[in-house]
């Protein structure tokens, strides 16, 4: 499963930190499933996050299937940072390893959206990057 966070031009992902949220509507702990930084891939400074893998360091082990409600932050070298938590989806599609960011699909809150619409639905977060 991967994430894509809208990192600014000439900025790029540093860190990502992973956590396990209650499931919608119920109260409980919050726990770091997975922490991680230095990417190893151009694609995962770029914002694209395969989660448990493309980092040098990790400090928290991803565990071995994420499931549930998440809450992802992606911190960047200009000191940003992008968060969000959402349920994992039931679905996801799959990509080979090496598929351009523009061929790929996002499973989104409001359905699947393309690589564009993705952009577009961001695009305010691009406008701040000033």
């Amino acid at each position: 499963m991967a994430v894509y966070a809208p990192v600014c031009t000439g900025d790029t992902v540093a860190a990502v930190q992973v956590e396990q949220m209650p499931d919608v509507g119920e109260s409980g702990d919050v726990t770091l499933i997975w922490d991680a930084e230095q990417p190893t891939e151009a694609s995962v400074r770029e914002g694209l996050i395969v989660l448990g893998t493309g980092f040098a360091t990790v400090r928290q082990a991803p565990p071995a299937q994420f499931a549930g409600v998440l809450s992802v932050a992606v911190d960047t070298t200009a000191g940003r940072r992008y968060s969000a938590a959402l349920p994992v989806p039931d679905r996801t599609d799959r990509f080979p390893a090496g598929t351009p960011l523009t061929d790929m699909s996002f499973v989104t809150e409001d359905g699947t959206a393309d690589y564009t619409t993705m952009r577009a639905h961001f695009s305010a977060e691009f406008d701040n990057c000033g």
